[in-house]
């Protein structure tokens, strides 16, 4: 088998194996769909579109019969990407409290 006979059989291949992806994929417009792939409840996908982890018209969208439809690429992307895992911490400054004279006695004379 010569290098360009290989190369085809390997480009079929591949071709093949894109076109099944490509049919899997599109089964991902479903919550039950994207729950299953995602390895999440349902609950948790509806928890992800309340919180704006998923956002309207980049992973999923209102359909015409009202109900949410997810954009495969999308949630494909998501799964490879889970910046949704990171979270901020916020660090609070400490405020000081200014006692007046009155209140600092009264407190003094508790801890006393």
């Amino acid at each position: 088998m010569t290098i360009e006979q290989r190369f085809d059989t390997i480009q079929n291949q591949l071709n093949t194996v894109c076109e099944l992806l490509q049919l899997s994929i599109n089964s991902l417009n479903t919550k039950k769909a994207v729950a299953g792939f995602l390895n999440k409840s349902e609950k948790t996908i509806d928890n992800y579109i309340n919180n704006d982890i998923f956002i309207e018209n980049k992973h999923y969208f209102i359909n015409e019969n009202n109900r949410v439809e997810f954009i495969p690429f999308a949630i494909v992307e998501f799964k490879k990407n889970p910046k949704h895992k990171i979270k901020m911490i916020e660090v609070k400054k400490e405020e000081k409290i200014t006692l007046s004279e009155t209140s600092s006695k009264i407190l003094k004379g508790l801890i006393s």
